[in-house]
């Protein structure tokens, strides 16, 4: 009777604050129902304590739909960003494969133009010993032609003497004609003998003359060829270098790459344990 009375009360002070009223009721234990005989039915305040609860599961179910929207959005975002990186990724290998192929390129025409240029001085090599050889013979011929066009000087002189002999010896006019002859014709012989060594002169000077200017042509082309060579050769180590600096870059966007890949499993764990 006492806890019907404490029932009442709690309705009637819900009736008079404006509350709706909504029937429920309330079984009582076996053991009481067995002691008193009846259950009692009250009127009490129940659409507020029903609704919360059902407010309160509306509102988990929106949070957790919020939650699973935010960690959606997330994971896109990383998704987005590991995209981005690969993007780098691939831009760096793809920029390393191609200096990679013009460095090797640029070593190729570095090769060819050394070979080149360790061709232009052996051919230059080969005309200044030429050259050298070419004055050693024009100083040769040039010193037998002296030694020709001495003896014939002395032909000359002797068959001149022996003219002025046939001039004033008349005792011996046969004899003296005679000799006069064979100077002459040794004089005739000498001078044909310098006029051949002479032209051996010239032919010595010519040779020469052609291979000192085929030997000037040749240095000039060697300082060119190595400019070249050395031209080459710094292209060539530039272009080492941006390969290897373009692998350095593929290296350091593949370690940025694994190490924000493992940051973000990191936080996206972290994320979901909350």
């Amino acid at each position: 009777m006492f806890r019907f009375f404490i029932l009442a009360a709690f309705s009637v002070a819900f009736v008079t604050a404006g509350r709706q009223q909504k029937t429920i009721r309330l079984v009582v234990p076996e053991q009481q129902v067995q002691a008193s005989g009846h259950y009692e039915e009250v009127s009490s305040y129940g659409g507020d304590y029903s609704g919360g609860q059902e407010g309160h599961a509306v509102d988990v179910n929106k949070e957790a739909s919020g939650a699973e929207l935010t960690s959606l959005a997330y994971s896109s975002a990383v998704q987005a960003k590991k995209a981005v990186q690969s993007q780098h990724t691939a831009g760096s290998q793809a920029a390393f494969g191609i200096k990679s192929t013009l460095a090797s390129a640029a070593s190729g025409a570095a090769q060819t133009a050394q070979a080149a240029l360790v061709g232009k001085q052996a051919l230059v090599y080969a005309l200044k010993k030429q050259v050298s050889q070419a004055e050693s013979q024009l100083s040769a011929e040039v010193a037998q032609l002296q030694e020709t066009q001495q003896a014939a000087e002395l032909a000359h002189q002797a068959a001149q003497q022996a003219q002025s002999e046939q001039a004033t010896l008349s005792a011996a006019l046969a004899s003296a004609q005679s000799g006069g002859q064979i100077s002459e014709k040794a004089a005739a012989a000498a001078a044909n003998v310098a006029a051949s060594q002479q032209s051996m002169v010239n032919e010595a000077k010519q040779r020469l003359g052609t291979l000192i200017h085929r030997l000037q042509s040749a240095v000039a082309e060697l300082s060119e060829t190595e400019s070249a060579y050395y031209k080459a050769s710094e292209a060539a180590q530039l272009a080492q270098s941006n390969a290897a600096a373009a692998g350095a870059a593929v290296v350091a966007a593949s370690a940025k790459s694994a190490s924000s890949s493992s940051s973000h499993s990191g936080s996206s764990g972290s994320y979901q344990h909350h």
